[in-house]
């Protein structure tokens, strides 16, 4: 044992255990199959033996569906299954219930055999039963004797009238209102034509017809009677009445013939029930209770399934502490051995995690130095970084805004282009206007001298008038009015003529007023033109200084990353050698502890 290392004593330890539990787990698999395999057996047991008593009451409850028939005046046919391989134990005795049961327990396979003659018995029982029985009230037969006596009396009495030659039968001469005619529409007689047999139908529709047609005749002998006319009337009896009398008393003993066959029927049913179908059903019974006795004897019981696993469970107890036992023992040998070694190592290892722990307080000490100091040049220069981050931001500014007053002095370049061409063209415009209104002025001084020369033509009109009197009085009217609109004419002419001048004198001071200011304008042009080559030249500077700085700021912001690795990396080393450190006097402490979970003295310095 000294020469094996740590693991394989545990190994060994273990292993051992687990040999011994591996075997008390085989010996409990073993007991509790058994015990398992004692409480199916029971179960089942258990649960075929129900089943055969559920069969017997089964059989029971059939047999009293049997006797319903024959003493319920309710019940007209057989309503149980006839057939013993469709009833439920039949179903069962012929299906798979009974194979299981014979594999069960092989013994009951001749008793079940047995049980197969007196079963087919009681059910072949039935069937004759149902064959002999015939659905007839016990009553009936009392009331056919009722009515046959009350129509020998109704047929007596009519003779009597007659042989006394009284003027009326004394009768009732209703057929509805007679015993017959109430028996014919009462449940009794509904209940025969529903149940039973066609010959019984037969006579009791016949009865009806015979009884009605009876009546017909006494009817008609009383009213010749009453017409005193008796021997027409006993005439009439003899020949008519009486045959028909005949008749209906043979229709009653004929029907009387058919319920006394019914009620042999019903007898002959019961001589069977009471002969074959109880001695069958006793027997069943029988053999369903010896079945049951020899189920026992070949099962399991519960007392010896619990005397079985009281077993088992004594042997397992036995297994379980000689285990702990065994165990027990082991665990002392091997922790023996174990405790020698942890403690000699454990030593050792306290001592190497003493210098250990000095090696990582000085690489902490240096580690949090250069921790330190990167800081600090990380700091300055996020410093520097900011500066020049604000002067790009200004730099870029500067340089959109000459951008941007580049591009508005191009735009107002070519807006004082376009305001210079539209001078020019509004100055010859001014021109052309001028030339307009001077030859406007020549039309409109040839129009006043149109005016004139009609005006005067108008005077010469006037006085030609005057001198031709009377005869020209027409022509002297049309002539003033020529004059008045010529006057008009020569009046509107002349305000033209002043409204165009003084226009025309405008038109020449818009057209230099025009030419002075597309003067300017082409001096505002040149000098815009200036400033916009000046502004272009400052955008272009302030872009190219815009480009230094950024290159500037992309350097510094790699020596930033740079600066905040190196510091991120020292910060690091720092918490690694702290870390270490930690770990060292955990590493002294655990030590400590194994030495004290084995038994030997705590290491020095801790």
């Amino acid at each position: 044992m000294r020469n094996l290392t740590i693991g394989r004593k545990i190994s060994y330890g273990f292993g051992t255990i687990l040999t011994l539990l591996v075997i008390m787990v085989v010996f409990n698999e073993f007991g509790i199959g058994r015990i398992v395999r004692n409480a199916s057996q029971v179960i089942t047991g258990n649960m075929l033996d129900g089943n055969l008593a559920q069969k017997e009451v089964d059989h029971l409850n059939w047999v009293a569906k049997v006797n319903a028939l024959l003493t319920d005046e309710n019940v007209t046919e057989l309503q149980v299954e006839t057939d013993d391989h469709l009833c439920a134990f039949g179903k069962w005795l012929f299906g798979e219930g009974r194979k299981n049961t014979e594999t069960f327990v092989p013994e009951l396979s001749t008793l079940l055999k047995e049980i197969e003659k007196p079963h087919h018995e009681l059910h072949l029982s039935a069937i004759a039963i149902k064959e002999a029985y015939k659905p007839v009230s016990k009553k009936l037969l009392e009331q056919v004797t009722d009515i046959n006596a009350a129509n020998l009396e109704w047929s007596s009495r009519v003779r009597d009238s007659l042989l006394n030659r009284k003027t009326k039968l004394g009768v009732r001469l209703d057929p509805d209102h007679s015993i017959l005619g109430k028996w014919l529409v009462s449940e009794s007689a509904q209940l025969a034509l529903k149940n039973g047999s066609d010959n019984l139908k037969k006579t009791i529709n016949a009865l009806g017809q015979a009884q009605k047609e009876m009546y017909a005749s006494a009817i008609l002998v009383n009213d010749l009677m009453a017409k005193d006319t008796i021997d027409s009337a006993i005439s009439l009896f003899k020949n008519d009445t009486s045959p028909k009398i005949d008749t209906l008393i043979d229709l009653l003993i004929e029907l009387q013939a058919e319920v006394e066959n019914e009620m042999a029927g019903a007898i002959e049913a019961n001589r069977i029930y009471a002969t074959q179908t109880m001695p069958a059903l006793i027997e069943v019974q029988k053999k369903l209770n010896t079945l049951r006795d020899e189920l026992k004897k070949h099962v399991m019981t519960d007392v010896i399934m619990l005397d079985a696993a009281k077993k088992t469970r004594l042997f397992a107890l036995s297994i379980g502490l000689l285990i702990v036992v065994a165990g027990i023992l082991l665990a002392f040998f091997i922790s023996r051995g174990i405790i020698r070694s942890l403690t000699d190592i454990s030593q050792i290892i306290g001592t190497g995690s003493s210098q250990v722990n000095m090696a990582a307080l000085e690489i902490s000490s240096s580690s949090q130095s250069l921790a330190d100091g990167a800081s600090t040049q990380a700091a300055a220069m996020e410093e520097t970084t900011s500066s020049l981050e604000q002067m790009s931001t200004m730099t870029r500014q500067n340089a959109a805004n000459s951008n941007e007053a580049d591009r508005l002095m191009q735009e107002a370049s070519e807006v004082l282009s376009k305001a210079d061409r539209s001078m020019q063209n509004l100055t010859e415009s001014m021109n052309e206007i001028s030339t307009a209104s001077g030859q406007t002025q020549k039309i409109v001084k040839t129009i006043d001298e149109i005016a004139f020369q009609t005006n005067l033509l108008a005077l010469n009109a006037a006085v030609e008038a005057a001198r031709a009197g009377e005869a020209g009085a027409g022509f002297a009217v049309v002539a003033e009015e020529v004059r008045n609109l010529a006057l008009r004419a020569a009046q509107a002419a002349k305000n033209t003529s002043q409204l165009i001048e003084d226009t025309v004198k405008k038109v020449q001071t818009g057209s230099r007023q025009a030419s002075e200011t597309s003067e300017a304008f082409d001096i505002a042009a040149e000098a815009s033109a200036k400033i916009k080559n000046i502004v272009s030249e400052i955008a272009k500077a302030s872009n190219e200084q815009d480009q230094g700085i950024t290159q500037i700021n992309k350097a510094l912001a790699e020596i930033d990353a740079i600066t905040q690795q190196n510091a991120a990396s020292a910060e690091e080393a720092a918490s690694a050698s702290t870390e270490l450190n930690a770990q060292s006097d955990m590493m002294k402490d655990s030590v400590n502890d194994l030495l004290i979970m084995v038994g030997a003295a705590a290491h020095p310095g801790t």
